[in-house]
């Protein structure tokens, strides 16, 4: 009893400073932001998707890309966009986040802006484009995500706290311009965040008042309406612990220790300048086997898969696209305790495929497809007292995974059980100093990646 009642007057004790805690607003000082925590549901969430789509998909699309703004935006007339046909692909496709670019490449804003008539809901296909797509991911119990990659001056902000304001996004994504430090890179000023001036110092795109005014505001609204959100940026453009870095295209080469995002476009241009993420015509799309075990390696390496998907300019998305998520939410429906909910373990795996940093620090480093991995591959993740082995590939026999011998991290007797995820068959295994060895004969194994469940002591 005595003891019941030192708990309740702990508790009592505890409660009001961490109420406190969550009631202070943030200052817009980079100290202060620090104190921001990447909300739980997102780590859980893994996986979310949102679409390029605009008036460069007129350009790209029908071959126009000598045209003017206003010639596009006379064509771009989305005659066919569904807000609920793209927000059930999402699901389908195994995502728990969606969204759309709410301002990309030139003045038009994808919005019912207060502040400019220049938005898609007054001219052009005449549609609130995020206010349309947030209606319909919120039905589907998912959260949202916008994005804006036209940012520069002062009256940015003026934009950006309208977004928050008239759509309460749960994670407000941010580019390059943001902060600059990629044009600083390609120019030869920073390396990884170290001053190297090599290069003619890029003029400030966006300066560090505005950017805390801005995150301060976001972060604020959500103490507001108590709800719990998350600022995603390129490169180095603020300090760490403030928000979530984001990678164009890339991939790491190593698990990270603060949660981080891949934005992953599903097309895959032959060359460059050609580049995808809005929506061409005869551009390959990236495999389901590919999204799957880009996902598996992502999330392994403490990560988040954001893939973007290219609506066509009616607003309905290619056959191969809506196929190939389908068939990615089919496996994740088997797989999915293996992805949801999970942490990365003490190594993210094992296999003969090495990933090239590139030239920019991972951005790009698989924009063209470049990291092929092999049946040879494979890669962890936990929860609770299971460990799970992707192994991206299906396996030509009995499977040895070398990283789970008894002399480095798990020792005989650890493991309970080994079931196949996919099937919910129970393997038969040996495990000695070679590695956990599983016998797959009697296993009716996916052409793409397997999961195996690891239930330890």
């Amino acid at each position: 009893m005595k003891k019941t009642v030192f708990i309740l007057i702990a508790i009592l004790l505890y409660l009001p400073s961490c109420l406190q805690a969550q009631e202070k607003n943030y200052e817009p000082a980079w100290s202060s932001l620090r104190n921001h925590h990447t909300p739980e549901w997102l780590v859980n969430a893994k996986f979310g998707i949102y679409c390029h789509w605009g008036i460069q998909t007129i350009s790209y699309e029908k071959g126009k890309e000598d045209w003017t703004d206003e010639q596009l935006l006379k064509q771009f007339k989305g005659e066919n966009f569904n807000a609920d046909e793209w927000a059930k692909l999402f699901e389908t496709a195994g995502a728990k986040f969606g969204g759309v670019i709410g301002w990309h490449g030139s003045d038009l804003k994808h919005w019912d802006s207060d502040i400019s008539d220049y938005n898609t809901a007054k001219v052009g296909p005449k549609i609130d484009i995020v206010g349309e797509v947030f209606k319909a991911v919120r039905k589907r119990n998912m959260k949202t995500l916008v994005s804006y990659h036209s940012i520069e001056g002062a009256e940015w902000i003026n934009f950006a706290k309208e977004g928050v304001d008239k759509y309460d996004p749960d994670i407000f994504w941010v580019d390059a311009s943001f902060g600059g430090t990629k044009g600083s890179h390609n120019k030869k000023v920073t390396r990884k965040s170290k001053f190297i001036g090599e290069g003619t110092s890029p003029s400030p795109v966006f300066e560090d008042k505005y950017q805390r005014e801005f995150i301060s505001y976001f972060f604020n609204k959500s103490i507001e309406r108590n709800k719990e959100v998350e600022f995603v940026y390129k490169s180095n453009d603020i300090p760490p612990s403030v928000g979530m870095r984001d990678l164009e295209n890339g991939i790491l080469t190593e698990t990270a220790y603060d949660v981080w995002m891949t934005d992953m476009d599903m097309t895959v241009p032959p060359d460059f300048p050609t580049h995808g993420w809005f929506y061409r015509e005869g551009i390959p799309m990236r495999s389901t086997n590919e999204l799957v075990d880009m996902l598996m390696d992502v999330i392994s390496k403490n990560g988040v898969l954001l893939l973007n998907i290219p609506p066509k300019s009616d607003g309905t998305f290619p056959a191969e696209v809506v196929q190939n998520l389908t068939q990615m939410g089919k496996w994740l429906e088997k797989n999915g305790e293996a992805v949801y909910n999970t942490a990365p373990w003490f190594i993210y795996g094992e296999g003969p495929t090495d990933i090239d940093e590139g030239n920019y620090t991972y951005h790009h480093n698989n924009h063209f497809a470049q990291v092929q991995y092999t049946k040879e591959d494979i890669r962890f993740t936990v929860n609770g007292n299971n460990l799970y082995a992707t192994c991206l590939g299906k396996p030509d026999g009995d499977l040895l995974i070398k990283s789970l011998n008894s002399s480095f991290k798990l020792r005989k007797g650890d493991i309970q059980k080994v079931v196949h995820l996919g099937t919910g068959k129970t393997l038969q295994f040996s495990h000695d100093e070679k590695g956990l060895n599983l016998k797959l004969n009697d296993a009716t194994l996916d052409e793409s990646a397997n999961v195996f469940k690891i239930t330890l002591n």
